[in-house]
């Protein structure tokens, strides 16, 4: 049985909000995931340091209205025990029903505290329904249809945001979930997994890229995924960064590139799994533990959207460590949330001197140029990142917004054309092309395409530019209606 899933959605409206989900790395990394020392960025302080380690595992095999699994449980057993020997208090929780999924979450969350490092890791059914991944408890009814996800799934933004809320140093999410999508005969989910907005400190790591098929890997213990995830969690010595590096590049070598696992990394500091090996410099100190709550207030202060007190605190940790790329990536964001793109530009170019290779920086300036109109440079930085992972969506989606700001709706279309094939549910990428469409004239393509968009995620800008097309061939009630539909949305 194939399973697990995870698909990338991006809204005009919320373009600054992103950062690189560079394949597994907060900086470039070689072809099996170590760092070249050429390119390796200055020793941030510790993350391991006197942080408690907390998860939540969950793994769901024994579906009893929908098709059963057989490694999910095993995935959440054996990385449980795994985490126990790295330090991690663990709680595991196997063949979960709804109640029982959010007693977890809600009991994960009210122990949680300040400055720890929070990992939450689900294996089994999963989908999304208008933009929201949904985790599948056992006790779901596949009968039950859309709707009935709503309302008897799990949204897995509750457990982020639960993770969030309690300013946790680090969040680690591990998502190994349904990728081929057992209720798509009754109409319930559409394959593939949303992309969420994930806050800084987040590390996010899925089994499966958009539009692939994760393989439950059936003729061993473990899913192929967690599989490789188990040898190099435990490794001495090996980054975060470098650890889901090498499951990337074992998994997509295993499965001969049908699957290749989709990160996102917006950590402030570097984390250890196994501390030992570590390189020098991590090791707790006045200075690094200074450094290290200047960071989390800053932060927490940017979660709250007092994001002049985040530059602020950012700002003072760049003058105790100038020479770390992290702390000068999180007071670009803190620019960016300000709409100084000029700032933003200069601080993000700032941490790609200290370190060259450092991805989310280079997406972030590119999307600090693009709302900057410097439209041009912002396809530059795109384009870095795509030649650096040709499989992912997302940095084609914001080349194309780049390209369509340009008037290039020829390559604008080409970017969204090759988006949608490596995930036919990027929502971002069918409102991008609807619109080159509507440019062009092409108003029927350009209806098909919005109404899909629409239906994977409702969002204002694509009410109103479907609007727009049904004015254009006079179907004007359902132009007013669209029009009616997106101030409702915007509200």
């Amino acid at each position: 049985m194939d399973r697990r899933t995870f698909h990338c959605t991006i809204a005009g409206a919320c373009l600054a909000n992103w950062t690189l989900k560079k394949p597994g790395q907060q900086r470039r990394v070689g072809p099996t995931g170590t760092q070249s020392p050429a390119q390796a960025a200055p020793d941030a302080g510790p993350v391991n340091a006197n942080a408690r380690r907390i998860a939540l595992v969950i793994g769901n095999n024994q579906y009893v209205r929908a098709p059963q699994l057989q490694n999910a449980v095993n995935d959440a057993r054996d990385l449980s025990a795994t985490l126990q020997r790295l330090n991690f208090e663990v709680t595991s929780v196997t063949d979960a029903s709804l109640s029982t999924v959010e007693n977890s979450v809600r009991q994960f969350a009210s122990g949680l505290r300040k400055g720890d490092i929070a990992l939450f890791f689900y294996s089994g059914h999963g989908l999304q329904v208008e933009g929201e991944n949904y985790l599948v408890p056992v006790d779901f009814d596949l009968a039950n249809g859309e709707a009935g996800v709503k309302s008897k799934c799990f949204p897995c933004s509750k457990a982020q945001l639960s993770m969030e809320a309690s300013v946790v140093w680090m969040q680690i999410v591990i998502l190994d979930a349904c990728r081929s999508n057992p209720f798509s005969s009754r109409a319930a989910g559409t394959k593939g997994m949303a992309m969420p907005e994930v806050d800084q400190g987040t590390y996010l790591a899925l089994a499966a890229g958009p539009g692939q098929t994760a393989s439950d890997n059936s003729s061993e213990r473990n899913g192929l995924f967690t599989k490789f995830l188990l040898t190099e969690l435990p490794r001495p010595g090996q980054s975060i960064d470098q650890v889901f590096g090498r499951v990337k590049k074992q998994v997509a070598d295993a499965s001969r590139n049908a699957q290749r696992p989709w990160l996102h990394a917006d950590i402030l500091q570097e984390f250890f799994f196994n501390d030992a090996g570590a390189p020098e410099g991590q090791i707790a100190s006045r200075r690094t533990l200074r450094l290290r709550d200047l960071l989390m207030e800053g932060k927490r202060q940017l979660a709250a959207k007092q994001f002049q007190d985040a530059a602020d605190l950012f700002e003072q940790a760049t003058h105790i460590d100038p020479e770390d790329p992290f702390t000068y990536n999180a007071l670009g964001a803190a620019y960016t949330k300000m709409q100084q793109w000029s700032l933003a530009v200069a601080t993000f170019s700032k941490a790609i001197e200290l370190s060259p290779g450092y991805a989310a920086a280079y997406f972030n300036r590119g999307v600090a140029y693009h709302n900057a109109g410097r439209y041009q440079l912002a396809v530059q930085d795109f384009s870095w990142a795509i030649d650096e992972e040709a499989s992912d969506p997302l940095p084609l989606d914001l080349r194309g917004r780049s390209y369509f700001a340009l008037l290039d709706y020829e390559h604008a279309k080409e970017d969204f054309d090759l988006a949608l094939e490596l995930n036919p549910s990027d929502s971002a990428a069918l409102l991008g092309r609807g619109r080159v469409y509507f440019r062009q004239g092409n108003f029927p393509d350009a209806i098909e395409d919005l109404s899909l968009s629409i239906r994977l995620r409702p969002t204002a800008e694509a009410f109103l530019v479907r609007s727009q097309a049904y004015r254009a061939i006079g179907r004007m009630a359902l132009s007013d209606a669209d029009q009616q539909r997106a101030t409702r949305t915007q509200h």
